[in-house]
C-alpha cells in the first residue's frame, strides 16, 4: 500500500481491516518476548552505574594525571614555567612520556629548545600516577623498562656509556653557527636535562623563532647526515655531523633538529669538505624538540655512537671566538650561558648572541702543491 499523509484540516481515511491481523499480532508478541528476555538477562548483571567500563576508568585516570597530579608535581618542584608540549601513552594507557616546554618568565613566550622529560607510571593499587622527572633518581632505569624504551626520545637518555671518558681538553676555534651579524637567542646551555649522564653539559640550543640557515661553526668533513624526516615530526630527528680532523682525537660537530631536505646538494656526499661559515642545513624542530632551534655540541671519537639515527656522544667543553663571556685565554674564546644557569653553575650569563661567523673558502684546508713530472 502507498503511504498517505494528512493535514490538520482533513481527517484520515478509514481503512478496512486487513487479513494479516494475525501476523501483526504474532510479531507484537515476539517483540514483547524479546524485550522481556533482554531485561531479565540484564538484571542478573551489576548495574552499569556501579561498574564503570575500563575506558571510562582510564579516561578518569588521564584527567587526574593532566589536571591534578602533573600540576601538583610541577608546583612541588617549583617548575611553574613548564607547560605541556606533548604526551605519549602506551597502548594500555598505564604509562606516559610527557614533554614539557619551558617558557620565558617575563614574557611567557615558549622557548624553542629540547623539552623536559617526565615519565608517568600508573599505580594500580593507589590509583595514582608516579611522576619521575629527567635527572631524578631512577629515571633512566625506569625509562629503559618502559614501553618507550625503543623510541628516539628515549635514546637521548639511554644511549650513553657510564664509563665514557673524555680527554678533558677544551677545544677552540668555533664560531656561532649562523651568519655573521645576526643575533639569536640562547635557550639552553649547561642546564640541559634532555640527555643521560650529563652528555649535554656542553651543548647549546639556539633559536630566533624562524627556520634560519645553519652555518658551519668550524670547518671539517661531512661524516653523517639525515634530512628525510618531515618537518615537525616528533619521532624522527634530522641532523648533520661534521668531522674535525685537526684535533687529537678527531672530534665531531653535531647539529640536531634540521629541516627536511635542507642539506645543500653540494655537500650531500660523505667526506665532502665544509668550510667554516658555509651553509650546511636549515633549522627546524624535528625530533625531541619544542620549536625551531639548533642543538649544537661537539663530541670526541671515543664516545661517538654508531650514528644509526643521528650521531651522539658525550659533549666536550668548547669556546666560540665571537663570544666574550666566560672567556678562556688559552683557546681565545667564550662560552654562551644563560643568566639563570650562571647563578648556580658560575660565570656570566646573557640571552642573546651576535655571530661573527664569516664564510671563508679555503681557510684551514691543506692543499698540497701540484707536482708536474
Amino acid at each position: 500500500m502507498k503511504k498517505q499523509t494528512f493535514t490538520p484540516e482533513s481527517e484520515p481515511e478509514q481503512h478496512p481491516k486487513v487479513k494479516f491481523s494475525l501476523l501483526y499480532l504474532t510479531a507484537i508478541i515476539l517483540l514483547c518476548l524479546s524485550v522481556y528476555l533482554i531485561v531479565a538477562g540484564g538484571s542478573q548483571a551489576e548495574p552499569l552505574l556501579h561498574a564503570p567500563s575500563p575506558t571510562s576508568s582510564k579516561e578518569s585516570a588521564i584527567e587526574s594525571l593532566l589536571y591534578s597530579e602533573l600540576p601538583q608535581a610541577l608546583a612541588e618542584r617549583e617548575l611553574g614555567i613548564l607547560t605541556l608540549d606533548n604526551i605519549q601513552f602506551n597502548q594500555t594507557k598505564t604509562q606516559a612520556l610527557i614533554w614539557m616546554a619551558a617558557s620565558d618568565e617575563e614574557t611567557g613566550e615558549i622557548l624553542a629548545r629540547e623539552p623536559q622529560a617526565i615519565l608517568a607510571l600508573s599505580n594500580e593499587e593507589t590509583q595514582q600516577w608516579e611522576l619521575i622527572f629527567a635527572k631524578e633518581a631512577g629515571f633512566e632505569e625506569l625509562l629503559a623498562a618502559s614501553d618507550f624504551r625503543d623510541t628516539e626520545a628515549a635514546d637521548r637518555f639511554l644511549e650513553y656509556d657510564p664509563n665514557a671518558i673524555t680527554t678533558g681538553v677544551t677545544y677552540g676555534g668555533y664560531y656561532l653557527p649562523w651568519q655573521a651579524g645576526l643575533t639569536k637567542r640562547l635557550t639552553w646551555s649547561v642546564g640541559h636535562t634532555s640527555c643521560g649522564d650529563d652528555y649535554c653539559l656542553y651543548a647549546f640550543d639556539f633559536a630566533d623563532g624562524t627556520m634560519f640557515p645553519i652555518a658551519a661553526a668550524k670547518a671539517g668533513y661531512v661524516y653523517h647526515f639525515k634530512d628525510s624526516c618531515a618537518n615537525g615530526n616528533e619521532s624522527c630527528t634530522n641532523s648533520i655531523t661534521i668531522q674535525d680532523r685537526t684535533t687529537t682525537p678527531y672530534t665531531y660537530n653535531i647539529y640536531l633538529h634540521i629541516a627536511q631536505g635542507s642539506v645543500p646538494a653540494n655537500i650531500r656526499q660523505i667526506g665532502t669538505y665544509v668550510f667554516q661559515g658555509q651553509t650546511i642545513a636549515t633549522v627546524d624542530d624535528t625530533g625531541y624538540s619544542t620549536g625551531n632551534h639548533v642543538h649544537f655540541m661537539v663530541v670526541e671519537q671515543g664516545t661517538l655512537n654508531g650514528c644509526v639515527n643521528y650521531c651522539w656522544g658525550k659533549s666536550v667543553d668548547i669556546t666560540f671566538r665571537d663570544v666574550t663571556i666566560n672567556w678562556d685565554p688559552v683557546t681565545r674564546g667564550g662560552r654562551p650561558r644563560l643568566p639563570e644557569e650562571a647563578e648556580w653553575y658560575g660565570g656570566e650569563g646573557q640571552r642573546y648572541y651576535t655571530s661573527g661567523n664569516i664564510y671563508h673558502p679555503f681557510q684551514n684546508k691543506l692543499y698540497l702543491p701540484i707536482i708536474r713530472r
